[in-house]
């Protein structure tokens, strides 16, 4: 009996070890949603844009999934973690989206032996899944390199609905809450540009 105890309790350790020793699934963002219309790079407007890696809340910034938010409570996921630091996902998303709207020749990277007319500069002060939707609340800032030039800032708050709380959901809808938001900022006029108007 004691025997058949031991081994019991044997087999639950050796279970509960190789529970705990699993590696957590990697979920990366998917590439932003390819527009229906590609915009022509318009003519008038020729100002370049570079942007800066994003800031987001020191809570965000980690490999750990958020999948709900309630009040000052983190629910995190225990099978899943991002592939990449979420502040770089976010950044290649947004760069990619920009680049679909006012054209690939506008947005440079970093480390392109280019002048930009501007940086962009974002902080998102919430990006959480939260009462069935992702909250993404952003401050932004056009920095016009021609010091002459003002800079030019506003705020956008949106709210993208979640179908589940779980990595792969959250996942889908903040890179659809990053497609709207790129939108939101294609459409502003910057150093010369003329947005999307």
């Amino acid at each position: 009996m004691k025997r058949t105890r031991r081994l019991a309790a044997a087999l639950l350790a050796l279970s509960v070890a190789a529970f705990a020793s699993t590696p957590p699934v990697l979920v990366a963002l998917p590439s932003p949603p390819r527009l229906l219309a590609a915009r022509q790079p318009d003519q008038n407007s020729r100002a370049t844009l570079i942007l800066r890696p994003v800031m987001l809340p020191g809570y965000r910034d980690s490999h750990a999934v958020v999948i709900e938010r309630k009040a000052n409570t983190l629910v995190v996921s225990e099978e899943a973690e991002w592939a990449e630091r979420l502040r770089d996902a976010v950044t290649r998303v947004l760069r990619d989206t920009l680049s679909q709207h006012l054209g690939a020749s506008r947005v440079l990277l970093r480390g392109e032996h280019r002048i930009a007319d501007a940086e962009l500069v974002i902080e998102f002060l919430k990006l959480d899944p939260s009462n069935g939707a992702l909250e993404l609340d952003a401050r932004w800032t056009f920095v016009c390199t021609a010091r002459e030039r003002p800079a030019h800032t506003g705020r956008t708050e949106l709210r993208i609905p979640l179908e589940s709380a779980t990595a792969p959901a959250v996942a889908a809808a903040t890179v659809n809450g990053l497609a709207s938001f790129a939108g939101v900022l294609a459409s502003q006029t910057w150093c010369g540009s003329n947005g999307e108007h």
